[in-house]
């Protein structure tokens, strides 16, 4: 699962859903393979601070640079409208190549008029609780899609996921994958400090999910 958002900074990441951390068969988790933070309009250096805290609050995160740079996705074609982002990690402190940018990801997408999930299905998978990297506890991050300018919008299209060494995904994960469902829309994020992952389990909010 790939997730775009926008807040103060740019924010993405490649998770995977439907985690059975609690091994009860039942209860999902979300985990973050690897998370990415930039600052907006070139100022991409803005997001070193934030990406330190959240790593050390349980979050794998790193500094990222995102295109387009002032909004979720760009439109590259009409007719049908296509749109596409792409998400570089930023390698600081690097004396041999100082503005070395190895790829994470690309999306390339289309509206769909014969969708292959419910926007409900992605309601659910954004909001499971969040698998910390130290295993310990889980991070709560409720999205809600319920305001007047949400515009929810199911699409399809590509992902590009960039493995190591040519990337900065674990090597596994390096490959293309067509023909997959995806949804966009504009959300209100309410976040949690960590919790214990069956306690966050308990308190996902089914408004959120509905």
């Amino acid at each position: 699962m790939i997730n775009l958002d926008i807040k103060a900074l740019f924010s993405g990441g490649v998770s995977i859903p439907y985690v059975d951390y609690l091994g009860d068969g039942k209860t999902p988790f979300n985990f973050l393979v690897q998370g990415y933070i930039g600052g907006i309009n070139g100022n991409d250096l803005e997001a070193v601070v934030p990406t330190t805290v959240g790593n050390l609050e349980g979050t794998t995160l790193l500094v990222g640079t995102f295109a387009p740079n002032n909004d979720a996705y760009a439109l590259i074609g009409s007719n049908p409208a296509e749109f596409s982002a792409t998400v570089k990690q930023i390698i600081l402190n690097n004396p041999l190549n100082p503005s070395l940018r190895p790829p994470a990801f690309g999306l390339d997408f289309f509206n769909t008029q014969a969708p292959l999930y419910t926007t409900r299905t992605f309601r659910v998978l954004v909001n499971q609780p969040q698998i910390s990297n130290n295993r310990l506890m889980c991070l709560r991050n409720t999205y809600y899609f319920n305001d007047t300018f949400a515009e929810p919008t199911l699409r399809e299209g590509t992902v590009q996921l960039f493995g190591f060494p040519k990337g900065s995904l674990p090597s596994a994960l390096d490959g293309t994958f067509e023909n997959l469902g995806g949804f966009s829309a504009s959300s209100n994020l309410v976040g949690h400090n960590p919790e214990l992952c069956s306690v966050a389990a308990s308190k996902v909010d089914p408004v959120a999910v509905q």
